[in-house]
């Protein structure tokens, strides 16, 4: 929400991507990213923000990663960014006896 001054929109959105994969997708109208930032918001300690540690989307992406999924951001400066995060619908190669309730 802090991307979007004045009014906006959000919109999250959920689909199956047909790859036996959920896409989660989150839009806004803010004021988007140059493609300098957007190549950088995945690193540790990066932030455009006066406040925190740049450490929210790193950390995202590596869980989502350790998921099997992964993230793709599009981003228009002045016109809002878009993230999808892909999760694979079943996970692969897992050993039951090795999974914990």
């Amino acid at each position: 929400m802090e991307s979007i001054s004045g009014e906006g929109t959000v919109t999250i959105s959920l689909w199956a991507d047909g790859r036996n994969a959920w896409v989660i997708g989150i839009s806004d109208t803010g004021c988007g990213m140059t493609t300098e930032e957007v190549n950088k918001i995945f690193n540790p300690e990066y932030t455009t923000k006066q406040k925190g540690l740049g450490l929210g989307l790193s950390l995202a992406h590596e869980i989502i990663r350790g998921h099997g999924g992964e993230i793709r951001v599009l981003s228009r400066e002045n016109e809002g960014t878009t993230f999808e995060v892909i999760l694979p619908s079943e996970r692969k190669n897992e050993n039951p006896a090795s999974v914990r309730a």
